[in-house]
């Protein structure tokens, strides 16, 4: 349905004043910018040495490991030295804006709501009633959206960051929103307000897991083995100790460890029903259950994009060829070790793994 004529017009003459006034204002504006960047500058200056002297803090407490730290605090350096300098380019060359400038920032900051106002009183609904935001979100969390109720928690941590609960409750609604690095985030946060557990180290690890697309990378075996050092029957740490064995092609110990650990379960353990259908499918072998495979196969298509995009990582192509032989695809798993082979030309040591892994591949 086309607009009427009157309505077109309108339209477009409010598509063309919002234009101008926003040029307008931005240019005026524009140079007396750098004083403004500057005091922003020594905020992100400030912010930066708050980051390393954190870092040193979480070494202390043992929450990263050297190396962790080491990295995390080269990062941060150099990022701070990009501020200082950005600030210090700023306040070299702002400058006072001339007064017409300002007059007409002035003018303008007045004219454009002024005129908004008008046009709303003559074709708006002024009489339909408001609902501010604090007010929505003024209402029980059950009656919240998920979004909602993590903004309310982060509202509130904001005001409160040592509330341990609220840092319990908002790390595994990241987790379940895919907001994998923050839920991790959210676990050290927990750590540094209510000390290292167990369950909250395993807990940082399965993130860190879900964040490296299913691989139990480096700092998440950390957190698993330093959960298990503190309590032996977590079952999470466990878990994804057996994930890293299986991984790394140890398929026995990763059975024996997950036996172990089901022998221990409770009765009503919500865990242990999926674990003995994973013990099955990996004593069966390469077949995978329905059940399974649509999880396995997100984590390799993961896999495969991250690969394509970083073919440098040779870890990655075995678990990649693993994995479509897992999947009974021998087709996609040649097409892996030829990609893997074209990556690594020239790298004895590396094609001579990956040979290895071909001749696992059915004929």
């Amino acid at each position: 349905m086309l607009l009427p004529a009157n309505d077109i017009f309108l339209f477009l003459a409010f598509a063309a004043l919002t234009g101008l006034a926003l040029w307008l204002m931005l240019r005026p504006l524009r140079a007396g910018s750098q004083a403004a960047q500057a005091d922003m500058g020594d905020s992100e200056v400030a912010l930066y040495r708050d980051q390393l002297e954190e870092i040193e803090r979480d070494l202390e407490r043992g929450i990263i490991g050297a190396s962790e730290a080491e990295a995390a605090r080269i990062e941060v350096s150099r990022r701070l030295l990009a501020a200082d300098e950005e600030r210090t380019k700023m306040r070299r060359t702002g400058a006072a804006d001339p007064r017409w400038r300002k007059g007409t920032a002035l003018v303008l900051a007045l004219a454009v709501p002024a005129l908004a106002i008008v046009v709303y009183l003559a074709e708006g609904s002024p009489g339909m009633e408001g609902r501010p935001f604090a007010e929505r979100m003024n209402v029980p969390p059950e009656e919240l959206p998920l979004e909602g109720l993590v903004l309310r928690i982060e509202r509130h941590l904001k005001k409160v960051p040592d509330d341990l609960r609220g840092w319990e409750l908002v790390a595994p609604v990241y987790l379940q929103l895919g907001r994998f690095e923050e839920a991790a985030n959210a676990w050290s946060r927990a750590m540094m307000v209510g000390g290292v557990t167990a369950g909250r180290l395993a807990a940082r690890g399965e993130a860190r897991v879900m964040a490296n697309d299913g691989v139990v990378g480096p700092a998440a075996l950390r957190d698993f083995e330093k959960a298990v050092e503190i309590d032996p029957k977590e079952p999470r740490a466990q878990y994804f100790l057996g994930v890293a064995e299986l991984d790394a092609g140890n398929r026995d110990a990763a059975l024996e460890r997950w036996k172990r650990l089901l022998a221990s379960a409770p009765d009503d353990a919500p865990w242990a029903a999926a674990l003995r259908a994973r013990v099955a499918t990996v004593e069966r072998g390469p077949e995978v259950s329905s059940a399974d495979e649509p999880m396995i196969r997100g984590m390799v298509d993961g896999l495969a994009t991250r690969l394509e995009e970083d073919p440098n990582d040779l870890e990655g192509w075995l678990r990649l060829i693993r994995s479509y032989e897992v999947l009974n695809e021998p087709a996609m798993a040649r097409e892996a070790v030829a990609n893997a082979k074209a990556a690594f030309a020239g790298n004895e040591a590396a094609l001579a793994r990956i040979s290895e892994a071909e001749k696992s591949l059915s004929d």
